[in-house]
């Protein structure tokens, strides 16, 4: 597969939760034969989640199944094939960025209405400043000057 253009960058809060989901993998390997383990929902989740964040997403950041809508319309999500988890990013073409920004735990996990719905968690996340599609944000402007222009 060609490596994208694209820059790809990690907010804080999405590397923290995708750490934890690697260190209950690494645990995992360690507890369970190789069959067991290859066919377990938290691996299979963390094979989706990387595939999402280093090969698909960066194919085409704005997709229309992407978008969303309302408050948020100026981020983005990937759902497909991540059952009730979601995957939250924004991103820029010129320079091209992309920013992964949240992935829900299970403990938000998507289920419409509920107030522990991911979209809600993510949506309070943005109100209170702790992510930013916003190009003045100090952890964008970290990552655009990181930028190596070819």
């Amino acid at each position: 597969m060609p490596m994208s253009d694209y820059l790809l960058r990690y907010h804080d809060f999405y590397a923290e939760r995708v750490a934890k989901l690697k260190e209950r993998v690494k645990i995992l390997k360690e507890k369970l034969p190789q069959g067991e383990f290859l066919h377990h929902d938290t691996v299979k989740l963390a094979f989706r989640i990387r595939q999402a964040d280093q090969e698909i997403i960066p194919m085409d950041p704005d997709r229309p199944e992407y978008h969303l809508t309302s408050d948020l319309r100026k981020y983005r999500r990937y759902k497909r094939g991540l059952q009730r988890y979601r995957l939250m990013f924004c991103f820029s073409n010129t320079p091209k960025v992309i920013v992964y920004l949240y992935i829900n735990d299970e403990e938000h996990l998507r289920k419409g209405g509920d107030k522990n719905d991911p979209y809600s968690e993510f949506k309070k996340l943005v109100s209170r400043g702790r992510v930013s599609h916003n190009p003045s944000d100090p952890h964008l402007q970290k990552w655009i000057r990181s930028f190596s222009w070819q």
